[in-house]
């Protein structure tokens, strides 16, 4: 199983609770371009089995549960990825392999099957302070 850390003030899941998210670097409660509302849920770093390094931001919108489909939101995807995770990123001096960014409708566990949940993802490689997808 791969080593997870958490260091969001919500959860302790699978490693040590480091404190608080940072204001201003990763905002709680960021503005996305799709103008809907969002959450952080946590933050997780990750090492997995081949030593990759793996930084996951998880986030809730509770507009999916209306109805919100992934191409109405596609855009945030990246807005956080390379507004929020690359500078939090460079500020806390990480080096990670992979950025993957999930939203969802409701929290949910991580690395547990949630079938009422609806939940999206993208994951990134980040090149020069650069965000390139990798899609799933």
């Amino acid at each position: 199983m791969p080593h997870l850390k958490t260091i969001a003030k919500y959860t302790a899941l699978g490693g040590a609770f480091t404190g608080a998210v940072t204001a201003g670097v990763l905002e709680e409660t960021p503005a996305v371009p799709s103008g809907n509302e969002i959450y952080l849920q946590e933050i997780l770093f990750e090492t997995r089995n081949d030593q990759s390094r793996v930084f996951r931001l998880r986030y809730v919108m509770p507009m999916i549960r209306h109805g919100l489909e992934f191409h109405e939101i596609e855009e945030d995807f990246l807005y956080l990825c390379a507004g929020v995770a690359v500078p939090y990123l460079a500020k806390e001096n990480e080096k990670v392999d992979q950025v993957i960014i999930s939203i969802g409708d409701r929290e949910t566990e991580f690395g547990v099957l949630a079938t009422l949940a609806t939940q999206y993802f993208e994951a990134f490689s980040v090149k020069n302070n650069t965000c390139i997808w990798e899609g799933f």
